[in-house]
């Protein structure tokens, strides 16, 4: 039976791709569509990509306790070069516990499989956190949207007009500027 999960989680749903695509659309956003091998890491997608790692927007599900014994997600997202300081997450979310969650939890939120989560917790019904870093990279985001195969480039200043997340600071490197 825990196979037969693990399958599940494997499996490729382009549903997630489409939504996306249809709403970047549909917002009159300019981006660009790119197919390629399947990648799992940032330094994979970089490559593939032929972009910076600075320039890809890591999208990583986390599950924080939200106030008298309730959890909450959040869709925290950063550069790719960059690392998550988690006492600073804590403190902008006012937790005193956060984590990140397992495949099977982050499937279940977003339909989506390790490293193909894009950085739209708004197409989840959760909450988008930006690092500072991904805005300061350059003027440009890339991002797997939704698939292994599929990435998106578009312009960071019309993601943060179209997502509207929070934006703070959370890397080491941020927090040392």
């Amino acid at each position: 039976m825990g196979s037969q999960k693990m399958e599940k989680i494997d499996l490729e749903d382009s549903d997630v791709f489409d939504k996306l695509v249809k709403m970047l659309t549909e917002s009159k956003i300019e981006h660009t569509v790119t197919e390629h091998e399947p990648v799992k890491t940032s330094e994979e997608a970089a490559k593939v990509r032929g972009a910076t790692l600075a320039s890809g927007a890591k999208a990583m599900l986390l599950k924080y306790a939200s106030g008298k014994g309730e959890t909450a997600y959040i869709l925290a997202v950063l550069s790719a070069s960059k690392k998550m300081n988690m006492k600073a997450l804590k403190k902008i979310l006012s937790t005193k516990n956060i984590w990140i969650v397992d495949a099977a939890d982050a499937h279940k939120v977003t339909k989506c499989i390790t490293g193909a989560i894009p950085p739209f917790g708004s197409l989840f019904g959760v909450k988008t956190c930006v690092d500072n870093s991904l805005v300061k990279q350059g003027a440009t985001i890339n991002f797997n949207a939704g698939l292994r195969t599929k990435s998106v480039q578009m312009n960071v200043k019309d993601y943060i007009a179209v997502e509207k997340p929070v934006l703070a600071d959370y890397t080491d490197q941020q927090l040392n500027q």
